[in-house]
């Protein structure tokens, strides 16, 4: 058998076709299965920024449309923030947290600015986003919270990833910008469920037990209100 299978292969192909045939049977669909690319899982519920001045509109639209369920995307978001907005500036130097802020009241949502000190991050129940000085380039990042010294972000231009504290903390003003609604968060977000720590629990149960707008110190947010 084995010396006929190499002088013809067709037939080792005919007896698998066979073999397969009466394990699946004649009517059996065939199996599909979806294939991610790395960059897909990395970007999971993530909207990635498409001009180097858009991180932040891209963060605004990651937490509106991946972590409140609100459909939108990033180029709408530019063309609604540019309104009033100097565009030039923009394109120079990026949105700002005010833009994002005055934007936000528009759809009927409130956001607020807070100055916290690091070991707040360990204690965050939301997504917020914080602008970071990297090496002298200014970058809106999401940040969704820590966890034994590392800090979980949602990064517009590379994705979700993981940084260090103490480099995080280096390249942060302590301003992070929140936002809420009259609608709980999406519990299935990858914003709230892409990493381990013992807050997650009773995050994800406040969000599904949550019915009117939430008072933001209850997600961990405790220090004076900025903007």
């Amino acid at each position: 058998m084995l010396a006929a299978l190499l002088v013809c292969p067709a037939l080792a192909c005919a007896q698998t076709a066979v073999d397969l045939g009466r394990l699946t049977g004649p009517v059996a669909a065939p199996i599909k299965k979806q294939v991610r690319t790395l960059r897909d899982l990395r970007f999971r519920d993530l909207t990635p920024q498409r001009y180097d001045f858009s991180c932040g509109s891209a963060a605004l639209a990651t937490l509106l449309e991946h972590g409140y369920g609100i459909e939108t995307n990033e180029t709408d978001l530019i063309k609604h923030m540019l309104v009033g907005a100097d565009a030039k500036d923009v394109v120079k130097n990026g949105f700002s947290m005010l833009d994002m802020k005055r934007y936000v009241s528009t759809i009927g949502m409130r956001a607020h600015g807070f100055k916290i000190e690091p070991d707040a991050l360990y204690r965050l129940q939301m997504p917020v986003i914080a602008l970071l000085d990297l090496k002298g380039y200014k970058h809106f990042v999401v940040v969704k919270g820590a966890a034994a010294g590392r800090v979980f972000i949602a990064d517009p231009a590379l994705g979700h990833r993981v940084m260090p504290e103490a480099d995080f903390v280096r390249g942060w003003n302590n301003v992070v910008l929140a936002i809420v609604a009259d609608r709980p968060m999406r519990t299935d977000s990858y914003l709230l469920n892409s990493r381990t720590s013992p807050a997650l629990a009773r995050r994800v149960d406040a969000l599904d037990r949550a019915t009117s707008p939430p008072r933001l110190v209850e997600f961990g947010l405790v220090y004076a209100d900025l903007f």
